[in-house]
């Protein structure tokens, strides 16, 4: 049941009060000339990551972190959309409008112009609390309902985050013993639900992207969200999701299948990364911010890197990691394993009374089940008097039997491509749309093959050469952070989403 919610001017109990507004600082250091030891025991460093982290594991990821980095630094001036692209296009000059007509894009179709950035861009500029006020139903008095053709699903997410965040109508009042509260807020800034933060951003970049053809991959799962680091799988912390390229084969579109990723969306629940009297940039939750964050965009060039590749299942041709070997010891077991699982099957025996009973048998041959089981299996579950047996817990050694191997780390319905990376390039550019707070920034690395292939595998591909210049650093720019409660720096946001999607959306020439 939804509880009924009191008008913003009514007066109620105060909710908390809201936590001072505050983000992440990272210390620049300068590039390394010398190559991290690709030999280092990473297990080792990142085993207790949560409960010891310090400045050693930026170190060991040779970080190297810049921020209020402009937008023309981080994407190309030919896909940023210049501040004239803000005007009403009818106004504009054939001078003015020279970049309504770029190239198509890899999926064949053109880059979307001038006429469907401004037509998204209007809606951002409008005041807050008139969309706000056509979601709620109760608009400003005196005035016209604002349209929101593009910009519905945002705003309506956006109210529901208003409502934990936005202070800009606290006002308190002292009634006898009681603090009342007239406002927007329902509750203090950590006590959102982090979905709304995700529903926002989301929200916020399908606005921007489908007018590429391109859509959001549905947060992944946690199995997914693990990235791949040596001999470990480091969980990555935050809601992550992905921008993928829709595909152009229509039974593929039909089976929900998208193609990437383009780029990685990352949301973070954090509102306090420091205790108090920690230095800027000491904080534990600061660094484990940006390892997390980091951590993402290299998720997203593993993923990218899948292109053209199969998925190597862990267990895949070992005796552990095969069902039909666990049981029967056929499937490159060999003796020692048929051994192995004879003295299983005596041990069930002993516990359970029948050699065979509640074991499901795969990967066997019929004579062999016919032997085993002497001709005779057992189907029914009752006994002779037509009373039910008693169902046993299974026994450790059952219970191996009964495990499965491990869940693919793969998703079914995306087709791992590098869309964007120049054909031969030996670097991939990657962007992540990073969110805390109310508020986006972009994010880009330059990831080089040889550091994804020493994160991912630790070992480096023939011919690697350990000192080769600048492999072995990680860039990482990122933009100013965008408040979305404020219409300029809501479309200044959407300039950077738009320019970056353009610039991976591109004709590579690689499909």
């Amino acid at each position: 049941m939804i509880r009924a919610k009191a008008p913003e001017d009514h007066p109620r109990a105060a909710p908390a009060r809201p936590k001072p507004l505050d983000f992440p600082h990272y210390q620049a250091r300068g590039d390394s000339d010398v190559a991290h030891e690709y030999t280092q025991d990473f297990n080792r460093l990142f085993v207790s990551l949560e409960k010891n982290v310090s400045t050693e594991h930026l170190q060991a990821f040779e970080l190297s972190p810049h921020g209020e980095i402009p937008l023309d630094r981080l994407i190309p001036d030919e896909c940023l959309p210049p501040s004239e692209w803000l005007q009403d296009p009818s106004l504009a000059t054939q001078a003015s409008d020279a970049k309504t007509n770029p190239a198509k894009l890899s999926n064949g179709i053109p880059c979307p112009g001038r006429k469907e950035f401004y037509d998204r861009a209007k809606e951002l500029l409008y005041d807050t609390d008139a969309a706000f006020g056509v979601i709620s139903g109760k608009g400003i008095k005196g005035t016209r309902p604002v349209r929101l053709a593009y910009s519905h699903k945002f705003y309506q997410h956006l109210l529901l985050m208003a409502e934990y965040w936005d202070t800009s109508k606290d006002h308190y009042t002292q009634e006898g013993d009681k603090l009342m509260y007239t406002g927007r807020r329902y509750g203090a800034s950590h006590e959102m639900p982090p979905q709304f933060r995700e529903d926002t951003v989301c929200a916020f970049v399908e606005m921007c992207i489908w007018p590429f053809r391109c859509n959001i991959q549905n947060p992944q799962a946690s199995v997914t969200r693990k990235l791949r680091f040596q001999d470990r799988y480091l969980p990555i912390q935050g809601v992550t999701s992905a921008v993928c390229r829709n595909t152009t084969d229509r039974q593929k579109a039909k089976r929900g299948i998208m193609e990437g990723p383009l780029m990685g969306i990352h949301c973070r629940n954090i509102t306090t990364f420091r205790a108090e009297g920690q230095a800027l940039g000491q904080g534990k939750e600061e660094l484990l911010d940006l390892l997390f964050e980091v951590g993402a965009a290299l998720l997203v060039a593993q993923k990218r890197a899948r292109e053209g590749k199969e998925e190597v299942q862990p267990g895949k041709d070992r005796f552990w990691g095969n069902r039909s070997t666990r049981h029967l010891g056929e499937v490159g077991g060999g003796k020692q394993d048929k051994e192995t699982n004879a003295r299983a099957r005596r041990e069930i025996a002993s516990e359970d009374g029948d050699p065979m009973e509640g074991v499901e048998v795969e990967g066997g041959g019929a004579d062999e089940k016919s032997n085993e089981t002497g001709g005779n299996e057992k189907t029914s579950e009752t006994g002779g008097n037509g009373s039910k047996k008693r169902k046993q817990r299974p026994g450790a050694t059952q219970a191996y039997l009964d495990a499965k191997p491990p869940e693919s780390m793969w998703e079914g319905k995306v087709e791992y491509r590098m869309i964007g990376k120049d054909v031969g390039a030996g670097a991939d550019n990657i962007y992540l749309i990073s969110s805390l707070n109310h508020h986006i920034s972009l994010l880009t690395i330059r990831v080089d093959d040889r550091y994804l292939d020493f994160i991912t595998h630790g070992s480096p591909r023939p011919g690697f050469d350990p000192c080769a210049q600048g492999w072995w650093n990680l860039q990482v720019k990122r933009s100013k952070w965008y408040n979305l409660f404020n219409a300029e720096e809501r479309v200044e946001a959407m300039r950077g989403v738009w320019g970056a999607v353009a610039w991976m959306m591109r004709d590579t020439g690689a499909g």
